[in-house]
């Protein structure tokens, strides 16, 4: 599978049943997909989103989010959860590669934190995991070409996901439904494999 990126050099996608049978071992990683089933699940049976916000600030620590416990009572708290609800909002409904101007200052808003973008991405990826991956530096330089930290780069993150899952539909949903140890949508492995090749690999012996 090859994958365009904002930075110019195409992305091949190869052996990702292979790659993703090596990530699922990181405990970390397997409980993150199992709660980010959950979450699916409980979507489906009515729980709200704030109790589903609640769930995922926690859960983010699993694939090490660098937020320390002082952010996520912030996040959890009324301000700043409103302001989690609308960018969610905004996550699950969005179509389409276009920037929405709304989405940049909503991401500003949750703080200044150096480590913003990566934090907010890992409790997006959670709860709206076809419309957001995980945004560490790495994968954002692997994708976009840049090491940003800014609102504007989660964006452009979310805009390249959405359009490349749209543009590989069929083939993601193929490799995630062939992946037994946990469940996984198609965007879902999209993100895993961004986040091997553009660091994860550094794991393994491969």
């Amino acid at each position: 599978m090859i994958i365009a990126r904002p930075c110019g050099t195409p992305w091949i996608l190869e052996n990702a049943e292979s790659k993703l049978l090596l990530r699922v071992e990181l405990p970390g990683a397997r409980v993150f997909d199992l709660a980010a089933d959950a979450l699916r699940q409980a979507r489906h049976l009515g729980l709200g989103e704030e109790q589903r916000l609640t769930l995922a600030l926690s859960a983010s620590w699993l694939v090490n989010s660098p937020a320390i416990s002082r952010v996520l009572k912030r996040w959890a708290l009324p301000g700043d959860r409103e302001t989690w609800t609308t960018l969610l909002g905004l996550l699950h409904i969005r179509v389409g590669p276009l920037l929405d101007p709304h989405m940049v200052p909503l991401v500003a808003a949750l703080g200044s934190e150096p480590y913003l973008v990566e934090a907010v991405s890992k409790v997006a990826a959670l709860l709206e995991p076809d419309a957001a991956p995980l945004m560490p530096a790495p994968a954002r330089v692997f994708v976009l070409g840049e090491d940003t930290n800014g609102a504007e780069s989660f964006v452009k993150m979310v805009n390249w996901f959405q359009a490349t899952r749209a543009d590989h539909l069929d083939e993601l949903a193929r490799i995630a439904a062939a992946h037994a140890p946990v469940k996984l949508c198609a965007a879902q492995v999209l993100d895993r494999m961004l986040w091997f090749d553009s660091e994860g690999h550094r794991h393994f012996n491969v």
